[in-house]
């Protein structure tokens, strides 16, 4: 059975989110960066869960870390200057791939 685009084993969601440079963006300046996870619960109480992982220059990433998402958007990490991706996997949720958005959100001054 051929899987969604981005999808792995087992109905995992795999995703790799580009990040813009804070703190030495050119012309546009952020000062805050955030990753969130967005998730619509179309069963009630059931929430997305699996890890992320940040990816750093030089080839170094941060370990993973899970996260438990419920309806709505969860801010879920601030990203710094070296961080120049976001590795998202989900767990499937009642054997369906989760439905999770990640969006990078950024605040300038």
């Amino acid at each position: 059975m051929p899987l969604p685009a981005g999808g792995g084993p087992q109905n995992r969601g795999r995703r790799v989110v580009p990040v813009p440079p804070p703190e030495n963006s050119g012309g546009v300046k952020f000062t805050t960066v955030v990753l969130s996870l967005a998730y619509e619960d179309l069963q009630t109480g059931v929430h997305a869960t699996g890890t992320f992982r940040i990816l750093r220059g030089g080839g170094a990433s941060s370990p993973p870390q899970p996260f438990d998402v419920p309806a709505g958007r969860t801010p879920i990490a601030v990203l710094h200057s070296n961080d120049q991706a976001v590795s998202v996997e989900t767990d499937p949720v009642k054997d369906k791939l989760a439905e999770v958005t990640a969006l990078v959100e950024y605040t300038t001054p």
